[in-house]
């Protein structure tokens, strides 16, 4: 985020009460709260019940680093308060830099955003930082771009001079799976010549459900390397954060497992 579009959200907070006055709810005032060398500013409040009687919750905040490390994830809770100040319901929620990293006076938007059924309505807000990572404690993480081969992406390098010793492969057709473990070198030879043709095509947000197939590398050194395919996306789990990724050229590589995979016994 730019710093001129951070300076100009930092102007309307001051001159605009920012909230929602929906279904009965009280208009609430943005907060801003610093601790841990973090400092959060929200810029936009709203609460408002949906048909099934959940309260939908939305809330948009600025994250400023004001310390000197640079910060890999911020922890924070949001707290609904009741008319008295006591505590109705808190939630808690993670921004997690990835693969870039929350350098020093650098600002940048986060959202939150649930449903729940309240026995209360709220009557004001409040939002407690509970942890700051930086880089040392949780190093960023590679996510793969467009057009860069799979093996790199997963830091794989090593397959351009090492051939694994043993390759598993699990394919799931809705619960119904077949497996191979592959340990003949030059049908190892031959697929990993296929993987490395795969590349990186683009994230989406495609999912599809009972087909989760899994391939795994052995080396020689006792080290493992495992793959998680929804279908055939490639499919990364980081921190409670889920990417998946279209790829190319995964057809003859696919095909080749296919071909050797038998049903489960």
């Amino acid at each position: 985020m730019s710093e001129r579009k951070v300076s100009d959200m930092k102007k309307i907070m001051i001159f605009v009460l920012l909230g929602a006055i929906i279904l009965g709810y009280k208009e609430m005032k943005t907060i801003k709260v610093e601790d841990q060398g973090i400092l959060i500013e929200t810029i936009d409040i709203s609460f408002k019940e949906n048909r099934n009687g959940f309260t939908v919750i939305q809330i948009d905040s600025i994250l400023t680093n004001r310390s000197e490390k640079e910060i890999s994830a911020i922890v924070y809770e949001l707290q609904l308060l009741d008319e008295k100040g006591e505590l109705i319901k808190a939630y808690h929620h993670s921004w997690l830099g990835e693969n870039k990293a929350l350098s020093q006076g650098q600002s940048v938007q986060d959202h939150f955003g649930t449903q729940d059924k309240l026995e209360k309505k709220p009557s004001s807000i409040n939002i407690v930082i509970t942890e700051v990572k930086d880089t040392a404690e949780l190093p960023l993480v590679h996510l793969p771009l467009p057009e860069e081969y799979l093996y790199e992406a997963l830091d794989l390098y090593r397959l351009e001079t090492e051939l694994p010793i043993k390759i598993y492969v699990r394919i799931d057709h809705g619960g119904a799976c077949q497996t191979a473990e592959i340990e003949d070198e030059e049908t190892i030879r031959q697929m990993i010549e296929l993987f490395r043709q795969i590349k990186i095509s683009k994230e989406t947000d495609v999912f599809v459900t009972d087909n989760y197939n899994l391939v795994i590398f052995y080396f020689n050194d006792g080290t493992e390397k495992g793959i998680s395919l929804n279908l055939y996306n490639l499919e990364i789990h980081n921190q409670g954060r889920e990417h998946i990724y279209e790829l190319k050229d995964f057809g003859p590589f696919w095909k080749a497992c296919s071909s050797i995979a038998k049903e489960e016994e």
